[in-house]
């Protein structure tokens, strides 16, 4: 068997072992420095993989062809780096549903599109929010240089237990997302992972499945796939104490409000969430740290046309007070976005969402994924230096 990896200028190097019938042969390839061209968003360099299997007298019997890239994730401090470099994460809440075919893609086409939608209002990528995506999804992400955070569809969970516990997540959570892992682990685009999302119980509650599942799902992820950070669940409980990093959901709406609440976490005070009787998550122990999920601003032109005129228009729904008009989205998305990409510790966030759902109508493109809204507008606001990515080391 020989393995050959290239780019664009030719072969960059290659590898041959025996494949006898009981013997799965390990090669190594070494890439060497001058031609080592490293993935990043925005900048997706991928080696050409071609492995082929030969008989006795040198004619390939079989061959199949791949791809591969070179790209590190690693945490210094409360900051997670992209080779070693201090990228902000502006990434995009992306549920994956389609009006004319719900959560299965109506055509690759739909795949490329979305990432394109993302990328042309100035995300970086996206957090694919509770559903295993298509793999093809994760392959147009490689090409494109698209960050993606991969995640479990575990909502639902919830229900009263025998013993009081409110979420029974089954164990075998832990073997369906082991599946996930071993399918995905493999594409540069993927930088982080989130077995669970919105878990929740008062801290002083004692264990319950919940916990068991929840740290479960965490140290197998870790032992599958040590290369990439781990969240043990978004925003809500933190209750796994190794957690690679800690993150919170705020849907405030009010710039000014938004900014103080999340504005704690040079002293060590990052946003929780939590009831008014107890936390819910282990202290804070200087994770990196992003809020997950934000905005969610509720703006849909033809809704606002419609309530001026005594429709309410009930199926229409978003997070807080409906805007007046686009220009007040606009003031809404910068005062939001420029609080979080002012906190140098902050390495990142997740904006809700990238297209309508739906009767949610808080989605930067509307659910047919046509716009709605002055995209270059949200694009400008994104395209601002990051503090966390001018901060000095």
């Amino acid at each position: 068997m020989t393995v050959v990896v290239s780019d664009g200028d030719g072969e960059v190097g290659r590898a041959s072992a025996r494949a006898d019938l009981d013997l799965a042969p390990a090669l190594r390839v070494v890439v060497p420095p001058e031609r080592a061209a490293l993935w990043a968003p925005g900048e997706p360099n991928l080696y050409g993989v071609l492995v082929e299997i030969r008989d006795g007298e040198g004619a390939v019997v079989d061959s199949v062809r791949s791809y591969a890239g070179l790209r590190s994730v690693s945490i210094d401090g409360q900051a997670i780096r992209i080779n070693g470099e201090p990228v902000f994460q502006r990434l995009v809440l992306d549920q994956g549903y389609w009006p004319e075919s719900l959560m299965t893609a109506p055509s690759d086409d739909a795949l490329v599109r979305d990432i394109e939608l993302g990328l042309e209002a100035g995300f970086n990528g996206a957090r694919l929010h509770q559903k295993v995506f298509e793999e093809r999804y994760l392959f147009h992400a490689d090409r494109l240089g698209y960050l993606v955070w991969g995640e479990f569809g575990d909502w639902g969970v919830s229900g009263q237990g025998p013993r009081g516990d409110y979420q029974r997540p089954p164990a075998s959570f832990v073997a369906e997302w082991l599946e996930v892992l071993e399918r995905d682990h493999s594409h540069p685009s993927i930088v982080g992972w989130c077995p669970l999302n919105e878990t929740f119980q008062d801290l002083h509650d004692r264990i319950t499945v919940l916990d068991d599942v929840t740290r479960g799902m965490f140290l197998a992820t870790k032992l599958a796939d040590p290369s990439r950070p781990v969240i043990d669940a978004s925003g809500y409980s933190h209750r796994v104490r190794e957690t690679d990093v800690w993150d919170s959901h705020l849907y405030e709406q009010d710039p000014e409000t938004f900014a103080r609440l999340v504005g704690g976490l040079a002293e060590g005070r990052p946003w929780e969430n939590r009831s008014e009787q107890a936390p819910w998550s282990l202290p804070y122990q200087g994770q990196p740290y992003f809020v997950s999920e934000y905005g969610g601003i509720w703006w849909n032109p033809e809704a606002a046309a419609a309530a001026a005129h005594g429709d309410e228009l009930a199926e229409s729904w978003g997070y807080g007070q409906r805007v007046a008009d686009e220009e007040e989205f606009h003031a809404r998305f910068a005062g939001l976005t420029n609080a979080l990409l002012g906190d140098p510790r902050m390495f990142g966030y997740c904006y809700t969402q990238l297209t309508d759902v739906f009767q949610e109508q808080n989605g930067i493109y509307r659910f047919d994924r046509s716009e709605k809204l002055d995209v270059k507008r949200v694009r400008a606001v994104q395209e601002q230096t990051a503090a966390f990515e001018s901060a000095e080391d």
